[in-house]
């Protein structure tokens, strides 16, 4: 005994059909091209929150949308989450997104200084967290 068919569906349900799925593809398609064009700077064995000094009035901003980078991880920097001996460090293994002002950064406050590099741990998140990395004072 053959099972009956389904039902072909309407000119409308089939159209809906093709816009659900462009909708759902749009997304995937965007985050396919955004990791094709982020970028690692740099690897390290330290802990993460060894990348700058800790900024909380910037974190509580990028918390609140007031302070991030215009593309989240455009530019990177991996943490291996191991020291060079191998052993586990605090903070484990994850990325510190880098922007400065004029470059990736989203400050509608004007809170960025000139010659300073921002790392965003969690933009986005609520526990986002903001460190400055100032420029080192020039050599004797």
């Amino acid at each position: 005994m053959r099972a009956a068919p389904f039902p072909r569906p309407s000119p409308h349900a089939q159209a809906l059909l093709v816009l659900v799925c462009c909708l759902v593809g749009g997304p995937a398609a965007l985050a396919a091209d955004s990791l094709e064009t982020t970028r690692r700077y740099g690897t390290g064995t330290a802990p993460y929150r060894q990348v700058g000094d800790l900024r909380k009035d910037l974190s509580a901003l990028c918390r609140r949308g007031q302070f991030n980078q215009v593309k989240i991880d455009g530019l990177y920097i991996g943490y291996r989450g191991k020291d060079a001996a191998g052993k586990p460090i605090e903070g484990g293994k994850t990325i510190t997104g880098i922007a400065k002002k004029g470059y990736n950064l989203f400050d509608p406050q004007n809170k960025a200084e000139d010659n300073v590099t921002y790392h965003f741990h969690n933009d986005t998140f609520s526990n986002c967290l903001v460190f400055e990395a100032k420029p080192p004072p020039p050599g004797p």
